[in-house]
């Protein structure tokens, strides 16, 4: 059962700046941190009985703030290190025929794929490098199979327009 909004305000009154600062201790990245804060009281918000059941209040939501910044840590680790594989991985179609810089095209490649939306990322990301099939991918992320293949076609067209500007003579 969830605790009560006094409940709720009066927790956040008391520990919000100090949670802040021990995930920021942890994270040493204050948008981390901030993240590790909400992620925190959502977590109270939705459970009220980590607090009800605990012997001391302050000990578990310490507790729970470290496990939520070493997951934000573990997190924000993965995401970089996918990012730098892709900047060094990209299909070699990608990259265009000509002599033209190499570094510049992965550049311009890795910033408009990370700026897709999450379901065009996902989906190319796991078709491209993970070799997955439309089907598979469609069962992993729990849609059809004919908007897995549309999420691949938009999300090709929006890194080949990015290419173009790049590269009109590639049109």
């Amino acid at each position: 059962m969830p605790p009560s909004e006094a409940t709720l305000i009066r927790l956040h009154a008391e520990h919000a700046t100090s949670v802040y600062r021990f995930a920021w201790s942890v994270t040493k990245d204050e948008s981390l941190a901030q993240e590790v804060v909400q992620e925190l009281f959502l977590k109270l918000a939705r459970d009220g009985g980590l607090i009800a059941s605990a012997a001391s209040e302050r000990a578990i939501i310490f507790t729970l703030t470290r496990n939520l910044a070493l997951d934000a840590l573990r997190r924000h680790a993965r995401q970089a290190k996918a990012m730098e594989r892709l900047s060094h991985e990209l299909p070699e179609w990608f990259l265009p025929a000509h002599d033209g810089n190499a570094e510049e095209t992965r550049l311009l490649l890795t910033t408009t794929l990370a700026e897709l939306p999450e379901d065009q990322r996902s989906v190319i990301h796991l078709h491209m490098w993970e070799e997955l099939s439309f089907r598979e991918i469609g069962e992993l992320l729990g849609a059809p199979t004919q908007t897995i293949a549309s999420r691949y076609r938009y999300g090709l067209e929006k890194l080949r327009a990015a290419l173009l500007k790049l590269e009109p003579s590639l049109a």
